[in-house]
């Protein structure tokens, strides 16, 4: 016979249980974060993702009330640091600092362990680095329009270099010489510092490189800042043209944006207050100011926008590579 007192009595035991474990787990996420938080650059010392990390880090120490370590995991174009997030404790307590390599890589088909859109939460962009344009003083032009003219009058002569096969960089250029209507041979380079090193010396004439890299570079007297590759002209440098602006690259946009990434299992809660705690630092006039004179674009792409930018980026990336037959081996 069954104990109606028993049965009667489980639904109160287990709901008073569901109740309890609901409420630790509530006050688990509120104290989030319990301890010190690793940023996991996905690249070496002094690039791009490992400076901004650096930079907010001590930000983020006093916003969150805890320890923001950056950890550089480099190697594999970016795919190390990206699993490594991706196996990580769903606590939030490591977060990727990533860029658009990711999207390239998986548009390429580079071999990965991992969903880029599945096991991943963007939490958002804080900044871009756009893709500039470039020559070696010992070229004779001084404006992209110059630069087109002496490609159509001397086919086959002039290189372009990029920080590597399958880069930001490179589609940048190849792209620009189809827009342009010249030729221009592709010199790929592992890293965008050996490449921008060949233009300084004037080996390859043309450079498509990050502005980060190039605008320092400037004062040497040993190149000239011809064009940004993108949509709008940059802050640091208002006379310099964006390549949007002229006929014929009116949707021409190629910049290297910043973001943060928590694996895909952590609780919507603690993905909640990063976005909100992370869009109010990238909002913030200092930090906009540091970015700026890091020669970074400040960007406040929730995330949202940033999963949305990753799906079209999945797509530009491969509709290119087909069309001029790009492949990183």
């Amino acid at each position: 016979m069954f104990n109606r007192h028993v049965l009667s009595s489980r639904p109160g035991r287990w709901g008073a249980a569901l109740v309890m474990t609901l409420a630790l787990a509530g006050a688990c996420r509120a104290a989030y974060p319990e301890h010190p938080v690793t940023l996991v650059s996905a690249f070496p010392p002094g690039g791009s993702t490992d400076v901004i990390g650096r930079m907010l880090s001590p930000r983020l120490g006093e916003i969150f009330k805890q320890t923001f370590i950056v950890e550089n995991r480099a190697g594999a174009s970016g795919n190390i640091a990206s699993e490594y997030v991706v196996r990580s404790a769903p606590d939030g307590q490591v977060i990727l600092i990533g860029n658009n390599t990711m999207t390239v890589n998986a548009a390429l088909g580079v071999k990965q362990n991992f969903d880029l859109q599945k096991d991943l939460t963007p939490i958002m962009a804080i900044a871009e680095t756009p893709v500039a344009l470039a020559v070696s003083t010992k070229l004779p032009v001084n404006s992209v329009q110059e630069l087109i003219a002496y490609g159509k009058a001397h086919p086959g002569t002039l290189s372009f270099s990029s920080c590597g096969t399958g880069t930001a960089q490179h589609f940048a250029g190849v792209e620009f010489a189809h827009r342009a209507g010249i030729d221009m041979v592709h010199v790929p380079y592992k890293g965008c510092a050996p490449a921008l090193s060949d233009g300084l010396g004037g080996q390859v004439p043309v450079m498509f490189n990050a502005i980060s890299n190039i605008s320092p570079q400037l004062k040497s007297g040993k190149i000239k800042l011809l064009a940004v590759a993108t949509r709008h002209r940059v802050p640091f440098h208002p006379d310099v043209p964006a390549l949007a602006e002229m006929p014929g690259f009116q949707d021409y946009d190629f910049a290297v944006w910043l973001g943060f990434f928590v694996t895909a299992k952590t609780p919507q809660p603690i993905v909640d207050k990063l976005r909100t705690e992370f869009l109010a630092l990238a909002r913030d006039k200092d930090t906009r100011e540091a970015l700026s004179q890091r020669l970074f674009v400040p960007l406040d792409m929730d995330g949202p926008q940033l999963q949305k930018q990753i799906a079209e980026e999945l797509v530009k990336w491969k509709k290119l590579a087909d069309e001029y037959h790009i492949t990183i081996d």
